[in-house]
């Protein structure tokens, strides 16, 4: 009859009550939830009169199990009225207190077991079931007795906050790179030479001179936009901390009508007279400059005949690829056709060679460290090193960016660590630090943790 009663004890689980050695004992509102990176056993149990012989003890231990693991909580002891005062007795013949229990009934009490207990990673495996182990001891033994379901829960992991990828930030020379193509990158830079064909970079700046001059005349065509631009690119360099000038290349041409030895002179007047005009706005120090002469823009001229409609094309290019003697090479296109040629030469060519030639600006940047710093933390987060990712961006704390990654590594090692109050304290102060930023990782992270609990 016991064996059947122990069965019904079970199954009576289920509608909130049970029975223990003949008298029932009532369990209700039995729950188990998670809140933030703890959880929480609640459940209220009444033992009638009657329900523990005089002589015996009831044992009933929470236990938190599932197909993982499990976990035994602090007992509940239900002690018979003889069986009180034996104890007593004993503790006063041995001189000893008595064993204190943290929950203790006798027949006729009520109580409210309430636990809360640090979240363990198993829990969160699988359907998690709260039963009460149950034993009686009497005068000679332990008898254990039917487990009683309480309720069975899904406890949820806590909420992990996210991190979000830093895009490296461009200096101010790379971003100014991305639309001024006559700024290069100082790791392709080379001294100038006659195969380095300049004229046909994209966005070269060109500074125009009048003929026969190397006078620099800001009225002169579109002289004055093309100087500012020049030095505001410059300007905007310097004042970066993470960019800086590595070489500024000026070439300076004639166009081949006339003297050549004359030609040669002025264009290395002409790109002299631009880097002085360059240097009286920033006083940067000669060894930046490389100051070429190009001399007579022959490869221009080629290259626009070669693009040209003329009828003589063909002859044009055989005398320029083939006579080595400059003076002889224009008397020679001079003399072609009646002059036509060369007079529409001089009409739409020869008048855009008349520059101080091209103008390359070589920079240096140094990397987004900051950035690469962050990322570099998220992967340590990732590996489980939150330690290492705190260590690593402490010392930039005052970057916005890092705010949301440093949280994320002190909240992830609060809950590794059974809720290290001091780290989720900092945890929190740091995402709202960045959601005030506007950082939207840090923003959904503050809402997702306020939910969690």
């Amino acid at each position: 009859m016991k064996a059947m009663k122990r069965y019904m004890v079970f199954l009576s689980a289920f509608v909130g009550a049970v029975w223990v050695a003949g008298a029932e004992v009532k369990v209700d509102t039995a729950s188990l939830c998670r809140s933030g990176d703890s959880v929480r056993v609640d459940f209220k149990i009444t033992v009638p009169r009657g329900t523990v012989g005089s002589d015996y003890v009831e044992r009933l231990t929470p236990v938190i199990r599932n197909e993982a693991d499990s976990l035994m909580l602090a007992e509940i002891e239900i002690v018979g009225k003889r069986k009180q005062k034996l104890r007593r007795r004993e503790a006063v013949l041995s001189g000893k207190e008595p064993v204190e229990v943290p929950y203790r009934m006798v027949n006729g009490d009520s109580l409210h077991y309430q636990l809360t207990l640090p979240y363990e990673k198993w829990m969160g495996d699988s359907s998690v079931d709260l039963f009460l182990s149950c034993e009686r001891e009497g005068c000679c033994e332990v008898q254990p007795l039917p487990d009683i379901f309480l309720c069975r829960s899904e406890v949820r992991p806590p909420y992990v906050p996210t991190v979000s990828p830093v895009p490296l930030t461009p200096s101010v020379a790379e971003r100014l790179a991305e639309v001024e193509k006559v700024l290069f990158p100082m790791t392709g830079y080379e001294p100038y030479s006659e195969s380095m064909k300049v004229w046909r970079d994209e966005g070269a700046l060109k500074v125009y001179f009048p003929l026969d001059k190397s006078d620099l005349c800001r009225d002169y065509r579109d002289n004055g936009v093309t100087l500012d631009k020049i030095v505001d690119i410059l300007k905007q360099i310097y004042a970066d901390d993470r960019s800086d000038v590595g070489k500024i290349l000026i070439v300076g041409f004639a166009s081949p009508e006339g003297p050549t030895k004359r030609n040669v002179r002025l264009a290395g007047a002409r790109a002299l007279v631009l880097k002085e005009y360059v240097n009286k706005y920033l006083e940067l120090p000669d060894s930046l400059f490389e100051v070429a002469n190009g001399g007579e823009a022959w490869g221009e001229l080629r290259d626009r005949v070669e693009e040209s409609g003329f009828d003589c094309k063909a002859k044009m290019l055989d005398i320029i690829d083939h006579t080595p003697d400059l003076g002889r090479r224009e008397w020679l296109l001079r003399q072609l056709d009646g002059g036509k040629p060369f007079a529409e030469l001089l009409r739409s060519v020869f008048s855009d060679q008349r520059n101080s030639g091209y103008m390359r600006v070589y920079y240096t940047s140094v990397p987004d460290s900051n950035a690469i710093k962050i990322n570099r933390a998220q992967e340590l987060i990732e590996q489980g090193d939150f330690d290492g990712a705190i260590v690593l961006l402490r010392p930039i704390q005052e970057d916005s960016r890092c705010l949301n990654t440093l949280a994320t590594a002190y909240y992830r090692r609060a809950i590794r660590q059974e809720g290290r109050r001091e780290d989720k304290e900092m945890a929190i102060a740091l995402f709202k630090e960045a959601a005030d930023k506007g950082d939207e990782t840090a923003i959904q992270n503050l809402e997702n943790i306020k939910n969690d609990y």
